[in-house]
């Protein structure tokens, strides 16, 4: 049977998928893409009630009609039933995104260059729908240490636990000795290391992991290092996959704070991450080390999308020469973070995080920014899956790399925050 005979002899065998808007050039174009599962249908205005088997509805936020889109929305999802809401838009918005996202918006369609893939986005929405997916792992990675990567890493983890209802975990991979458990103010003995959680993987239900977990008094989770260096053995690239799968089975977002290191739990780390923060401070060691780091990811075909640039510790004074180093190293920079050493110090020396001792400072605002583009990201990816190579063989490439350029860097753990 042809194909065209196929689809005569299933009439009705599609969904309906409901356009509403007036940019008829688009509509063509999403009709044409979809058209193989959905029959699509346009409308200027919302009808009173929504066709049969409607599965999909998607509405315009472009050329600026956000407020148009946001009192929409509401209208929608009232008489939608089940159907997923999807919003086209032209620029991202953060103010409108997380408006719309709160509202009831499944996912949003950057346009024109999400289009191609609306049914992968459709599709990743429907798995999410049936508890399929799987939340969003975050690494704060830097090849140098020093530079605030710990200090963003637990603070961007306190907005996440914050925008998911408590659905964050903040997982330590800074070995040898990493401090999250210093910033978090915890004991170190309380709950379960990393370790523990690997010898207990087989055992492991829902209840057992939010009990073995140690929450923070601002709701995060977290899983800490062995206080024990012997037990540093067990904590290997294929163990910390199998960490990282279960995380993500029970939490909307999974950050790490790893290694200054290319080890393979670095990069077991970077493998599975969905954002990638690259971190760095004004300074030239720190920024010939990102610029390492992030051509490092190119190489090991880590997507460009999933790259964030975070400048920590920024000054006005140094702006000039922060400028010309940008611009030299070709570095597209997503955050900076205001260099306020002294909130930083103070909060630590009382033992609480900075949204709780200088909640609203530039810093605060900052970091909040940053744990917002990651909470946007996940609604707006059209592809969650893991990063994949780009070669047959990276680490063999990455190896020689290493050895020739920055022998020192690649030894480098435990970095000071």
């Amino acid at each position: 049977m042809r194909y065209n005979d196929f689809r005569v002899a299933l009439p009705n065998s599609k969904k309906k998928a409901l356009y509403l808007g007036a940019k008829h050039s688009l509509f063509p174009e999403v009709q044409k893409t979809i058209s193989l599962i959905f029959d699509v249908l346009q409308e200027e205005l919302l009808p009173p009630v929504l066709p049969e088997n409607t599965a999909v509805i998607f509405i315009e936020a472009l050329e600026g009609k956000t407020e148009q889109a946001a009192a929409l929305i509401p209208r929608v999802k009232e008489i939608s039933g089940n159907a997923a809401l999807f919003v086209f838009i032209d620029h991202r918005d953060p103010d409108f995104l997380l408006a719309a996202n709160r509202l009831g918006a499944d996912g949003f369609i950057e346009v024109p260059d999400d289009l191609p893939n609306l049914l992968s986005i459709i599709h990743q929405n429907s798995r999410r729908q049936n508890n399929e997916s799987q939340g969003e792992i975050t690494s704060f990675f830097s090849l140098k240490g020093g530079v605030g990567r710990t200090t963003l890493a637990v603070n961007v983890a306190q907005h996440l636990s914050m925008l998911t209802g408590g659905k964050a975990v903040l997982v330590d991979l800074n070995m040898p000795l990493g401090d999250c458990a210093l910033y978090l103010n915890s004991d170190e003995n309380q709950g379960y290391s990393v370790n523990d959680f690997i010898l207990n993987l087989p055992r492991l239900d829902e209840k057992i992991i939010y009990d073995s977990l140690t929450r923070h008094t601002s709701g995060i989770y977290s899983l800490g290092l062995p206080t024990k260096m012997e037990e540093l053995e067990h904590i290997t690239d294929t163990s910390i996959k199998s960490v990282l799968a279960t995380l993500r089975r029970h939490f909307d977002q999974v950050i790490i704070d790893c290694a200054s290191d290319l080890s393979p739990v670095t990069l077991a780390c970077l493998d599975e991450s969905d954002n990638i923060m690259l971190v760095a401070e004004p300074s030239l060691t720190a920024m010939r080390a990102l610029k390492i780091a992030h051509d490092t990811c190119q190489r090991l075909g880590y997507s460009q999308k999933r790259l964030r640039l975070i400048l920590n510790r920024e000054t006005s004074l140094g702006d000039e020469i922060t400028s010309e180093l940008i611009e030299a190293l070709k570095l597209p920079f997503s955050c900076m973070v205001e260099n306020n050493y002294l909130a930083f110090l103070h909060a630590l020396q009382e033992g609480k995080l900075l949204h709780d001792h200088s909640p609203g400072c530039l810093a605060d605002r900052q970091i909040k920014a940053i744990a917002d583009l990651i909470f946007l990201e996940e609604a707006l990816a059209a592809d969650r899956q893991p990063f994949a190579a780009a070669t047959s063989s990276p680490r063999d490439w990455l190896k020689k790399m290493l050895s020739r350029f920055f022998p020192a860097e690649s030894a480098m753990t435990g970095a000071r925050q």
